[in-house]
């Protein structure tokens, strides 16, 4: 293949990510707080157990100092600018289950409806820069979505309950191997996110207003259009790693991932003021105070026979910077309507650890590999300002994985992951669900990636 056809291959595979960037879902059932355990097939067969261990792009987003663990291609062509690398491709499916039940009589589910998600990544490496691995990816970085509809409300009406977030990246990474053994590695991010929530959007009584902000950008399996009627926003910030091989069996790593102040805007919301004898009023919405937190990851990785792998990643995720939000509604079409509102809602999240044990078996060496892991991760959301439109408690997981090499350069990985049940009950002041109403989430995905090793 001539040098400028192959130049021509990887703009258009990174073209290809930018696009999946505008049009890859982050809605979830997002099971580490908003996040999901891993950012490919293998990742999630490991349980998330994968910054040092899982040697695929998905590392561009959890340590992109271990691309350096990537090895370079057996039978590249002498001419070829490439000397190595990976591209990946994963495509998830999400099904979260929800069950509300309050004082009111609801005992009910959520719409339930499977969700999808989107990762894709390439990394490579070029001869006449041995030493350094360039890489980019989108990830379909982290979400939350319930859907709960014909609720019965402490106002005597059937309504609707939803909210809806998502929030993709495009992560890009350097890394330099300065040592045989030792390599940094990091870059900037650009992130997308948007929101909707609905909160008894056809009911008005006397001291109550039904609200809905958004609806498009949240419906049809994740894929919604972006922006649209939801307020939504950019963000940046950056990821820097380091990955150090101690032995030939024994590697560690550690990684930071800054924070994301997300400032959502041009976003339209109705607000239901028929008791006030006004109608539905439309304004201009915004809302801040929604953050992503900064985390820190440190993984290792064993081998203690060439066939048996066993991982550990220790996180940690700064959620206790989360401590409310607050809608903006501004520019009423109506005269009469309230000039400006402002809806302040308190969370007080917790700060979160993720403690992620995975081992990989390979049945075939080099062939066919089996994976299995376990997640756990404590609840950062006190009972106190629970609800059924943010519920991100689940605290166990259970992983399974298989992966299939097709020669030398395809790969298939198949990922499941098991959430269990975790049942809040919980009074919250904020919102009219009433004294001890109780919500249980739980749910199960599957990932399939599609590998190329260059």
């Amino acid at each position: 293949m001539a040098p400028s056809i192959r130049v021509r291959i990887v703009a258009v595979l990174v073209l290809v990510l930018v696009v999946c960037t505008l049009l890859a879902p982050a809605r979830a059932l997002a099971t580490n707080a908003t996040n999901l355990l891993g950012y490919s097939a293998a990742a999630q067969g490991m349980a998330g157990a994968a910054s040092v261990s899982v040697l695929d792009t998905q590392l561009i987003n959890t340590n992109p100092a271990s691309l350096f663990l990537l090895p370079d291609g057996k039978d590249r062509d002498p001419d070829s600018a490439i000397l190595g690398g990976v591209g990946n491709f994963t495509l998830g499916v999400i099904q979260p289950y929800l069950h509300h039940t309050d004082s009111f009589g609801n005992s009910r589910e959520s719409e339930n409806n499977p969700l999808i998600g989107i990762h894709g990544g390439i990394a490579l490496r070029f001869r006449e820069l041995p030493r350094v691995t360039f890489g980019l990816g989108v990830f379909s970085q982290s979400g939350l979505g319930s859907d709960f509809r014909g609720l019965r409300t402490a106002f005597g009406t059937r309504d609707d309950v939803s909210a809806f977030e998502r929030f993709v990246k495009l992560q890009s990474a350097v890394t330099v191997q300065l040592t045989d053994n030792l390599a940094i590695g990091g870059g900037p991010y650009l992130g997308y996110s948007d929101l909707s929530l609905h909160l008894f959007p056809r009911t008005s009584a006397p001291g109550f207003a039904g609200l809905a902000i958004g609806d498009r950008c949240s419906r049809n399996f994740g894929l919604g259009e972006p922006g649209s009627d939801c307020p939504w926003t950019i963000v940046v910030g950056a990821k820097a790693g380091i990955t150090y091989r101690v032995t030939p069996t024994v590697t560690v790593g550690a990684a930071y991932t800054s924070p994301a102040s997300f400032d959502y805007k041009h976003g339209t919301a109705d607000v239901n003021f028929t008791a006030a004898g006004l109608g539905r009023v439309k304004y201009d919405v915004s809302v801040g105070g929604v953050t992503h937190a900064q985390n820190v990851q440190a993984g290792l990785a064993f081998h203690p026979t060439p066939r048996w792998l066993l991982a550990l990643d220790f996180t940690w995720h700064n959620w206790s910077a989360f401590d409310d939000f607050t809608i903006h509604l501004r520019n009423p079409n109506k005269a009469g309507a309230p000039q400006k509102l402002d809806i302040e809602t308190t969370t007080d999240w917790r700060d979160q650890h993720v403690v992620a044990v995975g081992v990989a078996y390979e049945v075939i060496q080099d062939v066919f590999t089996l994976r299995a892991g376990y997640n756990h991760a404590n609840n950062q959301q006190p009972s106190r300002t629970f609800s059924p439109t943010v519920q991100v408690p689940i605290e166990h997981h259970v992983t399974a994985g298989a992966g299939y090499r097709v020669g030398r350069h395809l790969e298939l990985d198949l990922g499941f992951v098991y959430a269990f049940e975790k049942k809040v009950t919980y009074t919250n002041q904020q919102l009219p669900f009433g004294p001890n109403a109780t919500e249980a989430p739980s749910g199960f995905s599957v990932d399939l990636t599609v590998g190329y090793r260059f």
